[in-house]
């Protein structure tokens, strides 16, 4: 047994401010990230090579396989000290996984979102050969109408740590509403790997995100050994340590300023540092109350946006400045808490969550009607995302299920036994719920699971105030989060992907759900439009429920949601002498969503024709309490005389303390600056007329008339506000037409010059696929475009941009994307694509898209 040494309090992060989990001491990776041979068939002489993590159904040979996937690749064997143990560590493998180093089965691993390991010290090489890892990774589980992409979906590392090592801290911050103090607690789990007891000192310290040691920030262990702690051979101990903040040393977490600190602890033997882990921590205070959700005192009724991971350039490899973009909008859209997806969620989502003050339900991927059942099934599943994301402060609470039998024995017992689990063996410091789809026809409170639940999350697509006025008959002590909710109904139309589609009646569900004040908020479904195979699913393989496409365009229901979610009721931006008046109406007080708004700002701008900014100020607020009554700010400015500077359009927002404009209005002033006709499609009696957009522009409006003949043909015109094409159909073929497009807003309208002579032809076809984008990966590109049911096929070409020479033509059956690889790195290349229909008939060729290669 090897005696302690002094206690090493505190070692800085590897990166103070990055992500939320590290190991900044004692561990040494080696990544095996990269590319590795691929197979489906694993008798196969010659393998594929995709890239891990990576999923295979972003390449177009995999597009829809599903089932077994087989990985396979060589490491060296890294020197291994005295008392090393090296572990093969997964991060997550979708869906269940099948692990082999060389001949020997490691073991196999069930759930596509959270991580494993598996101890290989004694299996490791030893004669300088290579070893050989395979993992059979597979897709057939079935979680709800998501795509279940297939794959090594996050990193593969080997770790070696010494024998003795932190497993994991679970931190808890309690502070006190009236004394303002904080007591911090984390719960440190010490593993030995040994065949003797051994005894280590621990020390802890806890510090800013920037690296500043807090004051009182010491960490010191409970027990009456002090920092000395005895791990017995082969096993594992847990010590507390704690220490308590005094008033004024540290801010609450709060969506407003998402106050972030970091617990370090470190283990030594003999003196020397031998281990450490680091872990973000949030300090605030939950509290479910029969008629709402208090955060640090106070009452928050708040919106958000579930979110269903993964897209066809990226799979379920998403990089953090995907997750970053799509959760950045939700800010600006007014979201502030959510039930994000239920599966298990990211470390760099969760990551990100915390750094906005975004409020999220945690969920394990437990779904549906069929759903398995037996709490052992999920238990594995359960304590893994809680042990991996525990330290989230953006976790309120977890939910244990989704949409499964909640009004039988079976789905009862199931709720129960994992909400008491959770709270005897994970986690007692948050609120537990499911999430109900069961609840309309229930006679009693006892007849549903969510008897069990700290409060009720329900999923709603319909009359929402008669039901939920039912339900609380039943549970009138427990507050509601709608979990999920739209109005858009169940036939998925390729419509329904386009950026012109706006949601029939969402955007009213905030003010419906107002009238019930014991709905502390409300989550849409969806922020992004997703694959599926799931039955109803539309012929792109897509369920457009989202107010984003899958490629990343926001739709009109954005804009909607936006202004229905927003923290204010409004913003008024009126002229007066000198300038302009601001006008900020406040959220009527109990009104959803609401919540007490601090530190915020209007940022008020004046912009020119060209988009610049002519004249901007920023104007303090005070606080913004719902019920308030309405208030102005005055800002000075003019730019008369000034050449060039003539202003079109000003914009104001408020902007939160992290800079996010969650509210906007704009006022034109004068008409918006031509647009321009780029290109031009011709087809059987139509024209696609492609353009630019404009600033100061609401809408567009494409105009096609006959070229002047003197037959006085009036114009066919269609409008557009969000799209970059629009499609004129109705044309006489083989007579000569003319286009334009007009920006329109306010203040009054602008055109650009006509485009003569575009002939439609019956042998042009009919009109071709909506591309929808062109996005670059390593050495290629990913196209994306919108089909229609009569598609059999695409035909697909992509040229040198420069040259405009051919380099690549084919035809696919996969739906709605293809992803076009080996084109070389930094090339500008462009496509285009064109329908085969059933009945043998080929639409015209769609216009070009073009981008550079990664």
């Amino acid at each position: 047994m090897s005696a302690a040494g002094p206690a090493h309090s505190y070692v800085p992060a590897s990166d103070p401010g990055g992500p939320g989990h590290q190991t900044p001491a004692g561990r040494h990776t080696t990544d095996l990230g990269g590319i590795w041979e691929f197979t489906t068939d694993p008798e196969a002489a010659v393998w594929d090579r995709l890239p891990v993590p990576g999923s295979w159904d972003v390449h177009d040979r995999y597009a829809c396989h599903q089932g077994d996937g087989w990985y396979r690749r060589t490491f060296d064997t890294p020197r291994l000290g005295d008392e090393a143990v090296a572990r093969l560590h997964f991060e997550a493998v979708c869906y269940n996984a099948t692990v082999w180093l060389g001949t020997t089965l490691l073991g196999t691993h069930t759930g596509g979102y959270t991580p494993f390991e598996y101890d290989v010290t004694e299996l490791l090489t030893t004669d300088g050969s290579p070893n050989t890892l395979t993992v059979r990774a597979n897709n057939d589980e079935v979680i709800g109408a998501t795509w279940l992409w297939g794959g090594i979906s996050r990193p593969v590392s080997l770790v070696v740590d010494p024998a003795v090592r932190v497993e994991r801290q679970r931190v808890t911050a309690h502070p006190a509403a009236e004394e303002g103090t904080a007591d911090v607690v984390t719960e440190v789990t010490v593993s030995n790997a040994l065949d003797d007891d051994r005894t280590v000192r621990l020390g802890g310290m806890l510090t800013g995100t920037s690296g500043r040691v807090l004051r009182c920030g010491t960490l010191r262990p409970e027990s009456d050994a002090g920092q000395d702690v005895t791990v017995p051979a082969r096993s594992v101990t847990t010590v507390r340590l704690t220490t308590v903040l005094p008033s004024g040393s540290y801010e609450l977490w709060s969506p407003d300023r998402p106050a972030l600190y970091r617990s370090t602890v470190t283990l030594s033997e003999g003196g020397r540092l031998s281990y450490a882990v680091s872990d973000r921590f949030g300090i605030r205070r939950i509290e479910i109350v029969p008629d709402g959700l208090l955060l640090n005192g106070e009452r928050l009724r708040t919106v958000g946006f579930n979110r269903v991971p993964g897209d066809r350039v990226h799979g379920a490899t998403e990089p953090p400045s995907v997750i970053r973009a799509e959760i950045d909008h939700m800010k600006r859209a007014g979201a502030d808490m959510t039930r994000i997806h239920h599966v298990p969620q990211s470390p760099d989502l969760l990551d990100h969550l915390d750094e906005v003050g975004m409020l999220n339900i945690a969920e394990i991927s437990v779904w549906g009607q069929e759903a398995c059942l037996d709490p052992e099934r999920w238990m594995p599943e359960l304590r893994e995302m809680v042990h991996r994301d525990a330290n989230h402060p953006s976790i309120f609470a977890w939910s244990v299920a989704n949409e499964i039998r909640g009004t039988e024995e079976t789905g009862r017992n199931f709720v129960r036994a994992l909400i008491d689990r959770t709270r005897a063996e994970l986690d007692d410091s948050r609120p537990l719920t499911y999430a109900s789809n069961t609840f309309d026809d229930i006679t009693g409170p006892q007849d549903e699971a969510l008897q069990y639940t700290d409060f009720i999350a329900v999923n709603m697509y319909r009359d929402y105030t008669e039901r939920l006025r039912k339900l609380r008959a039943h549970y009138p002590d427990k507050p509601v989060f709608v979990s999920e909710f739209s109005s858009d109904g169940y036939t998925f139309t390729p419509e329904r992907e386009s950026v012109e589609y706006a949601s029939r009646y969402d955007d009213g569900v905030p003010a419906e759900l107002s009238r019930l004040p014991w709905v502390i908020g409300a989550s849409r479904w969806t922020f992004d439009d997703y694959r599926s195979r799931f039955r109803g699913t539309s012929v792109n393989q897509l369920r457009g429920w989202g107010v984003q496409t899958e490629w990343g365009g926001l739709k009109r229901s954005y804009d909607r949601m936006r202004a229905a979610f927003a923290p204010v009721r409004g913003l008024l931006p009126t002229p007066v002498d000198g300038g302009t008046r601001i006008t900020v109406v406040p959220r009527g007080a109990g009104e959803l969503p609401g919540r007490i708004l601090r530190g915020h700002r209007l940022h008020w701008r004046a912009v020119d024709a060209a988009g610049g900014a002519v004249a901007e100020r920023y104007v303090p607020l005070p606080d913004i309490t719902p019920g308030g009554a309405p208030f102005s700010r005055d800002v000075g400015w003019r730019t008369d005389g000034w050449p060039g500077k003539e202003a079109v359009t000003e914009y104001v927002g408020l902007v939160d303390p992290q800079g996010y404009e969650v509210a906007v209005a704009a006022r034109a002033l004068a008409a918006p600056a031509a647009p321009q006709v780029a290109q031009t499609v011709v087809a059987d009696g139509a024209l696609r007329v492609v353009f630019g957009h404009v600033p100061g522009a609401d809408s567009y409006r494409v105009e096609a008339a006959q070229d002047d003949t003197g037959t006085g043909t009036a114009a066919l015109s269609r409008t557009v506000h969000k799209d970059g094409h629009a499609d004129i159909a109705g044309l006489l073929n083989g007579t000569p037409h003319r286009v334009r497009v007009v920006a329109v807003c306010a203040a009054g309208e602008t055109a650009s010059g006509w485009r003569t002579g575009l002939v439609p032809r019956a042998d042009a076809g009919p009109l071709p696929p909506d591309v929808q984008a062109l996005k670059p990966v390593p050495s290629g590109i990913v196209l994306h475009w919108r089909g229609g049911g009569a598609d059999l096929a695409c035909a697909i070409e992509v040229a040198d941009a420069r040259s405009g020479e051919v380099i690549r033509s084919w035809t696919t059956t996969v739906r709605g994307f293809s992803r076009i690889e080996d084109l070389g790195t930094d090339r500008r290349v462009r496509a285009r694509v064109r329908a085969l229909r059933a009945d043998g008939e080929a639409t015209a060729w769609s216009q070009w898209l073009e981008t550079r290669t990664a």
